[in-house]
C-alpha cells in the first residue's frame, strides 16, 4: 500500500537550501512555509513542532516554552525539576543535569532519562494507520534532549568535536531508517523528526562550508528514503540566521524561513498551521488501499514460550 513519509527537519532554512540546491530538501513543489513566535522573539521547536501535529497555537495544545521544556523519568528529579526554577539560576540547573545524565554514548546517563512534554490535544497521527515517532510535542522525543546534552558535553569539552558528530548522524541514520521501513508496513502516513541541521545551524552559523556540507549529507539522506516511501512531505519548523545572509542579524538564532515541500501533485501547506488538515485531506487516499485484516502469525503461543520469547 502507498505510504506519505513526513520528514520534520528542524531548522531546515528555505533560503539556505535554496542556495546550495538541495533536490531533496526542495522536492518537486516547494515554498516558503509560514511559522510563528510564541514565547520568545524567535520560533520555538516544542512550540512550532505541537503546532504543526495539532494545528492549534500553543494557548490550545498547551506546550508554551517556559524554558524547562524536558521532564525526568525518574520521579523523585521530575520534582526536583518543578522547584529547581525557583532556587537555582539555568547555567546551574544545566551544569547538574548534564552530571546527571553522565557522558554515555546513547545520553541516558545510566538510566536517567530527560523527555520532552507532550501534548494531550489530538493531532494528525491519532487515527489508526498512521504512526510517528521522535516527534517533538507528540512523543517523548529523547533524540531531542540527547542532542542537547550531547551539545553541553562538547561545549565543556567532555567529549571532541568527532564523537558529537558521530553521535548526532548515527541518530540521523536511525530516524530516517525507521521512516524507510515505515515505508515498507502496512501505514498509510509515517511521520519522523530530524534534529540534525539544527544542531549544525547553532554550530556553524558563521561558517557556510561547513554548514553547507551537512545540508548536502542531510540532502543525500534524503534521497535514500524517497526509494522507501511512495510520497514526501519535508517540513521545517524554522530555519537558522547566517553570516552572510543579508538582514541576519543574530547567527546561530532561529529564523523565520521555515520550508515546506512535497513529492505530491499540490502545493504544498502555506503555514505550520496548514499542515495538519493539509494532510488529512489526503490522508484518506492512502488509507483506502490498507489491508484492514489482521496479520495471521503461525506460531503458537507455546512455541514462543518454548523459544523464550514469552515468559
Amino acid at each position: 500500500m502507498p505510504t506519505l513519509g513526513i520528514v520534520a527537519l528542524d531548522a531546515a532554512d528555505y533560503a539556505l537550501a535554496r542556495e546550495w540546491g538541495c533536490d531533496h530538501l526542495l522536492l518537486d513543489r516547494h515554498r516558503e512555509l509560514e511559522t510563528f513566535a510564541h514565547s520568545g522573539a524567535n520560533p520555538n521547536t516544542l512550540e512550532v513542532w505541537t503546532s504543526v501535529a495539532t494545528g492549534v497555537g500553543p494557548g490550545e495544545h498547551g506546550l508554551a516554552s517556559t524554558g524547562e521544556q524536558g521532564e525526568w523519568r525518574n520521579p523523585a528529579l521530575a520534582y526536583a525539576s518543578k522547584v529547581a526554577p525557583y532556587l537555582l539560576p539555568k547555567a546551574a540547573r544545566v551544569r547538574i543535569g548534564t552530571w546527571l545524565r553522565g557522558d554515555s554514548g546513547d545520553g541516558t546517563g545510566d538510566g536517567v532519562e530527560l523527555t520532552l512534554r507532550q501534548t494531550s490535544h489530538p493531532h494528525l497521527f491519532d487515527a489508526e494507520g498512521r504512526v510517528v515517532r521522535w516527534w517533538p510535542g507528540v512523543t517523548p522525543a529523547e533524540h531531542l534532549t540527547e542532542t542537547w546534552h550531547w551539545l553541553n558535553l562538547a561545549s565543556n569539552g567532555e567529549i571532541t568535536d568527532d564523537e558529537l558528530w558521530r553521535r548526532l548522524y548515527g541518530n540521523a541514520g536511525l530516524e530516517l531508517g525507521w521512516l524507510q521501513g515505515m515505508g515498507h508496513a502496512d501505514v498509510a502516513v509515517a511521520g519522523v523528526h530530524l534534529h540534525l541541521l539544527d544542531a549544525a545551524g547553532h554550530a556553524f552559523a558563521t561558517h557556510p562550508e561547513r554548514l553547507r556540507e551537512t545540508y548536502e549529507r542531510v540532502d543525500r539522506l534524503l534521497g535514500s528514503v524517497r526509494e522507501h516511501v511512495d510520497d514526501l512531505l519535508v517540513l521545517s519548523d524554522h530555519g537558522m540566521q547566517v553570516g552572510w545572509i543579508d538582514g541576519d542579524d543574530d547567527p546561530g538564532f532561529h529564523s523565520f524561513r521555515a520550508l515546506a515541500s512535497t513529492t505530491l501533485d499540490a502545493d504544498p501547506p502555506a503555514s505550520v498551521f496548514d499542515v495538519r488538515e493539509w494532510v488529512e485531506a489526503r490522508a484518506d487516499a492512502f488509507d483506502s488501499e490498507r489491508e484492514r485484516g489482521a496479520a495471521v502469525m503461525d506460531t503458537t503461543e507455546q512455541q514462543l514460550r518454548d523459544l523464550g520469547y514469552l515468559e
